[in-house]
């Protein structure tokens, strides 16, 4: 494919102006006595900050697509994600994010880039050992419309950093639908296998809002004991069914 460098300079350049104009308006005066001034200072440079990172992240991503890039097909072979029948991608069990784990900078930098929601309340204790299933829906770019769920351990708390448990993988299913658009994901199942991070990225619905989409998870223990561990906490979001020993969360 033959690219017009006049136009993609330009159209940089057009980016960086419309970024800084975006951001060059006067700040309103807002009473000290009503508000503690460094908290004001932070709000407004994250606010800043995220319009940057995501005019430049959405920007760039809608350039590249008129241009004719497939951007779901590059970003998920960076990410080690596999296409399916339906053209939705599903990362692969023993991608390299294993290997990373997660904690609460991840969500604060997928934040700061677009529009997404978490709930990170599934958090138990099973056998001495700390568990937590972390889920999320929203814009994940060159990806789409989106949503995961991942099993992690040996965490000390909401704030701390967890390690993937892919020994702990077991059937999960996710289903995402938008409110005008319908069903973008139904009832994934990882092709009847365990999952340790389930995951699906419809790269046909873009720049869509996290507060539209439902993700509907469901975890079906195969261990006993950690599950009526996690049933004991009364996870906020969750609802749960001892006869299957299966949770279920709708985001």
């Amino acid at each position: 494919m033959k690219f017009n460098s006049n136009l993609i300079v330009s159209v940089i350049l057009l980016l960086f102006v419309n970024i800084y104009v975006s951001n060059a308006t006067p700040v309103q005066y807002v009473a000290v006595e009503k508000r503690n001034f460094f908290d004001d200072i932070v709000d407004k440079a994250k606010e800043v900050a995220e319009k940057v990172v995501s005019t430049i992240a959405h920007g760039g991503n809608n350039v590249a697509r008129k241009l004719g890039i497939n951007t779901a097909k590059y970003g998920a072979m960076v990410l080690n994600m596999k296409e399916d029948e339906n053209g939705v991608y599903h990362a692969d069990f023993n991608c390299w994010q294993k290997y990373f784990g997660y904690n609460k900078f991840y969500d604060y930098m997928f934040d700061l880039g677009t529009s997404m929601e978490y709930n990170n309340e599934g958090m138990f204790t099973y056998n001495g050992k700390n568990y937590i299933l972390w889920a999320w829906k929203g814009d994940y770019i060159n990806l789409g419309a989106g949503a995961e769920l991942g099993i992690y351990k040996d965490g000390n708390g909401k704030n701390s950093h967890w390690e993937a448990a892919p020994e702990d993988a077991m059937p999960m299913t996710l289903t995402l639908t938008h409110k005008t658009k319908g069903t973008i994901v139904n009832n994934w199942t990882n092709n009847g296998d365990n999952s340790w991070w389930i995951t699906a990225f419809n790269p046909k619905y873009q720049n869509v809002d996290a507060s539209d989409l439902t993700a509907t998870f469901t975890v079906k223990f195969t261990n006993v004991g950690m599950y009526q561990e996690f049933e004991k906490t009364g996870a906020a979001g969750w609802t749960f069914d001892s006869a299957t020993q299966t949770a279920t969360l709708v985001l």
